[in-house]
């Protein structure tokens, strides 16, 4: 018997076939053509087994969409990791799927062995992402962030999803201003991508607010 679980939610048949093929020499994979039929099945998994389970969830599927089973199985308090795979989710998408407990995305098309690393460096580590996804979250706690106000302001945007372009408008100073910004803050926090930006905004929110009213004194 295989110590990890995963679901593969996928519409396309041939994405489902090749994922199976690949990953079941390592994992437990149970496959499903759609949200629905996962949730009609979901009573015939028992997730109290203590098999360590991630979903590979389609992100845009015909009927229920990915995010929308995200949703629901939050309802079913049933909140283990998910790596959404996508071909063109938008910035706002990929956000409220972070927020909703997803722990990685996989832009297609995607080799094996991306989805291997992926899981594998999810299943390392299990005790962190269930804490990643927890419902609830403690007030974070203050730190001393070395950005400037303007880069707080132009990081809180990004953090909620706004585009470079619209953020320009908004603080009424140049898109290349704006690019400038983004690589300081990419260089200064090692903030690489849009998942990463919006953890670091969620868990450092109060922090980012205060460099931003000035509160803080940053060099």
């Amino acid at each position: 018997m295989k110590n990890t679980r995963v679901i593969i939610v996928e519409d396309e048949l041939a994405v489902r076939d090749v994922l199976t093929d690949w990953l079941s020499h390592d994992h437990e994979v149970r496959t499903f053509e759609s949200a629905n039929a996962f949730l009609n099945a979901i009573h015939d998994f028992d997730f109290e087994d203590e098999i360590p389970t991630c979903l590979l969830l389609d992100f845009q599927m015909p009927g229920m969409t990915g995010v929308e089973l995200q949703s629901e199985l939050r309802l079913l308090n049933l909140q283990f990791p998910i790596i959404f795979m996508s071909g063109n989710a938008q910035q706002a998408d990929i956000i409220d799927a972070w927020r909703g407990g997803a722990v990685d995305f996989l832009l297609k098309p995607f080799s094996g062995i991306q989805v291997s690393e992926a899981l594998k460096k999810l299943f390392d580590k299990a005790k962190e992402l269930q804490l990643a996804i927890a419902p609830a979250k403690a007030e974070d706690a203050l730190i001393d962030i070395p950005i400037s106000q303007r880069e707080a302001q132009v990081l809180l945007w990004l953090g909620k999803g706004h585009r470079q372009q619209e953020i320009a408008q908004m603080l009424g100073i140049t898109l290349r201003t704006i690019k400038m910004h983004r690589a300081s803050l990419k260089i200064k926090l090692n903030l690489n991508n849009l998942v990463e930006i919006t953890r670091y905004c969620d868990e450092h929110h109060s922090s980012i607010e205060r460099i931003i009213s000035g509160k803080i004194a940053q060099s």
